[in-house]
């Protein structure tokens, strides 16, 4: 076919029209691949590359007996992220039938739109859950993270304080030691399709979760759950607005429990302070011991002198300083005991106001003691530069001053363990990677109060408070107390003078007298109608004594054991024989001579290990538990440990060097090795216990 001239002019132009179409891609692609390279390649690595946060677990927290208090459990989230407007309709009807809403209404309410995230509901309880992952449509999602639980409540929780939705702390613990809790986050690559949908690429991390370190707290849940019981019963029993409690461990300056309760609080369970650190009030005459040890110290004391106390009534100048009772002549040891505000004031004269501030300022009050919490507050102490006798005789009785119940505490417990003030704290330690503790607390002495004579004196006295005077609603048939009681009117700051119908009543005191091992004080906040100290916030500290003594009877003497036991008839004990080395059948023969049983592993052998050891006291009928081995075994067996106290139980398979696990509280009355089992090393005992 011969082409005119004409279509081979077509032809031209239709190729050129070809050719520079190509030349045209061709350099485009050459100018996209090559010059523009680098850009596109960022772009792209944006849109479908990136990383996202891996949450690491919150650290745990445990009280002095290893009982976790704050803990972590999985929750589950909803979501909705719909990619087209097909699944947002889906979504939408889905949740108008699962929330009971409107028809047409889910949209407006969770802002829902296609291709755009939006959080529908955080932790989910688990059947929601199920439900939901077994019905929900496209575009609907569920998110497992990790959630604060506080497995005791709302006990102790003013001390734990709480975290947000994203488990971040926001108050007490929670807050002060989040940067320690939390832990550090880990990395992680993801892509992303053409649909948005996101893909994990490679499951180990770019950089992995640090767990934030466990904490171990200086707490006894025990006693904290004792204390808060009775703060609510006496706040509801002498209709007072609020309480506080706190107790020490006077030997080493742990804190046992801290705790407020007032009726009013509108969320418990997100307390935003801790009363104990954070209130500030006038102590009235249970500062008078502080006073006393001041006295005592000066040697300006004669105990056989005695003071004139004006039969209730001292005119200082244009002020009068009164007693509730009407007193004459009393001893020194009358003034502390029966709480005159005139004696003591009159000895307060002879110390002189800057001894008196130099006394306060020594039991630590008007400073902060620092114990890691937020809110401390460091109280109120004037300077004495233009002290009048009456100022100095309303600072000697606990006006003129402002406190907080911890300092208190601690100042009654330098007393109780012969002078020394010890900086509380709340953190034994923290946990290490072998589930020991690690960084334990050192004991921190912030300086001698008084001499060692001067507090024993001091004990003696606060004794006879209990038993003679104004505290004697106190006195315990359980465990010996003693302590000073406290009855201040409140401050009207507007009218810068006191209400005559508002007082806090107080108690701070220590048990057992002989040989203290605890302190504490016991605050209540406008008692009504009957307001005295003694027979208010005194009998409530003395429940929370009795019943902690009860719990604990290990930690008393033995006649306090004795008392613990059986309060109303006392049970003679006998001193425990010393059993290691005998044979098993001369060992219940002697055992069975001290009206004590053998609780033993096996029927034939010697007696390798006992406890009680010997020369300790023992009830009568009491259970000795001990080690037996026979000549010839390799390995020994266990015993029978059922309805052992913990301490009994742990003692004896440190002894065997077995490995063991706790769960629960109280006596055991599960073992996971039988008795008569033998005991290799790969073993663990599982011990179950729970309350009797």
């Amino acid at each position: 076919m011969i082409l005119t001239g004409q279509q081979r002019l077509r032809l031209g132009i239709m190729l050129a029209i070809v050719c520079l179409f190509f030349a045209v891609v061709t350099a485009r692609l050459v100018h996209l691949q090559v010059f523009k390279h680098s850009q596109y390649c960022e772009i792209v690595k944006k849109q479908s590359e990136g990383t996202i946060d891996i949450p690491a677990d919150r650290g745990l927290v445990y009280d002095r007996n290893g009982q976790i208090v704050a803990d972590n459990i999985v929750v589950s989230s909803l979501y909705a992220y719909p990619a087209n407007k097909r699944e947002l309709k889906a979504v939408g009807k889905y949740l108008e039938q699962l929330f009971d809403l409107k028809a047409g209404s889910a949209a407006r309410k969770y802002g829902l739109a296609s291709r755009r995230f939006r959080w529908i509901k955080r932790q989910l309880d688990d059947a929601a859950a199920v439900r939901i992952e077994q019905t929900a449509p496209n575009g609907l999602y569920l998110r497992r993270s990790a959630h604060r639980s506080y497995p005791f409540g709302l006990i102790g929780r003013q001390i734990l304080g709480f975290t947000d939705i994203d488990n971040s702390g926001q108050s007490g613990l929670e807050f002060a030691f989040d940067s320690t809790l939390a832990g550090r986050k880990g990395l992680a690559d993801i892509r992303r399709d053409g649909l948005r949908n996101t893909f994990r690429v490679n499951e180990k991390a770019l950089v992995k979760p640090s767990p934030g370190r466990s904490l171990v707290l200086t707490v006894d849940w025990r006693l904290q759950e004792i204390a808060e019981e009775e703060l609510r019963a006496a706040v509801s029993e002498y209709s007072a607005r609020s309480g506080m409690v706190v107790m020490l461990d006077c030997n080493n300056g742990d804190i046992l429990t801290m705790a407020h309760y007032d009726p009013s609080e509108l969320s418990p369970d997100k307390p935003a302070k801790l009363r104990v650190i954070s209130d500030q009030f006038e102590p009235g005459s249970v500062f008078k011991a502080f006073t006393a040890a001041g006295l005592l110290d000066a040697r300006l004391i004669n105990f056989e002198d005695s003071v004139y106390c004006e039969e209730g009534v001292w005119k200082l100048g244009r002020r009068r300083l009164r007693d509730d009772k009407k007193h004459g002549w009393l001893s020194f040891r009358e003034v502390v005991e029966l709480s005159s505000n005139i004696g003591m004031g009159k000895y307060a004269v002879q110390l002189g106001g800057d001894e008196l501030y130099n006394t306060a300022r020594r039991f630590g009050m008007g400073q902060k003691l620092r114990i890691g919490l937020p809110g401390e507050t460091r109280g109120r102490l004037v300077t004495p530069e233009r002290w009048s006798d009456y100022t100095i005789s309303a600072l000697a009785m606990g006006h003129a001053v402002a406190v907080n119940a911890l300092q208190m505490a601690a100042g009654f417990a330098a007393i109780a363990n012969g002078g020394e003030l010890l900086r509380p704290h709340l953190i034994l330690g923290s946990v290490d990677e072998d589930g020991y503790i690690a960084d334990r607390c050192d004991r921190e002495s912030i300086g001698r109060v008084a001499g060692r004579i001067t507090c024993d004196t001091l004990r003696s006295f606060m004794k006879g408070v209990v038993e003679v005077g104004t505290a004697m609603p106190v006195k315990s048939d359980v465990v010996c107390i003693g302590g000073k009681t406290g009855t201040a009117e409140i401050p009207d700051h507007e009218n810068r003078c006191y209400f005559k119908n508002k007082f806090t009543a107080s108690f701070a005191g220590f048990f057992p007298c002989d040989q203290p091992l605890i302190a504490g004080m016991v605050v209540l906040i406008e008692p009504h109608p009957m307001h005295y100290g003694g027979w208010t916030a005194g009998p409530t500290f003395r429940r929370i004594a009795e019943r902690y003594a009860r719990l604990n009877p290990d930690y008393f003497t033995p006649s306090e054991r004795i008392l613990v036991a059986k309060s109303d008839e006392l049970e003679s004990t006998v001193e425990v024989p010393d059993l290691v080395g005998r044979h098993i059948g001369a060992a219940r023969l002697r055992a069975e001579e001290h009206d004590l049983a053998l609780r033993c592993s096996d029927t034939s052998g010697f007696v390798v290990w006992q406890f009680p050891a010997a020369d300790r006291m023992a009830v009568k009928n009491d259970d000795i538990l001990v080690s037996v081995t026979s000549p010839g075994d390799d390995l020994p067996r266990i015993a029978d440990l059922t309805g052992l106290s913990i301490r009994e139980a742990s003692a004896y398979l440190d002894f065997l060097r077995v490995e063991f696990t706790i769960k629960g509280r109280g006596r055991v009355v599960k073992q996971s090795l039988r008795p008569g089992e033998t005991i290799s090393g790969d073993k663990i005992c599982r011990l179950t216990c729970k309350p009797t």
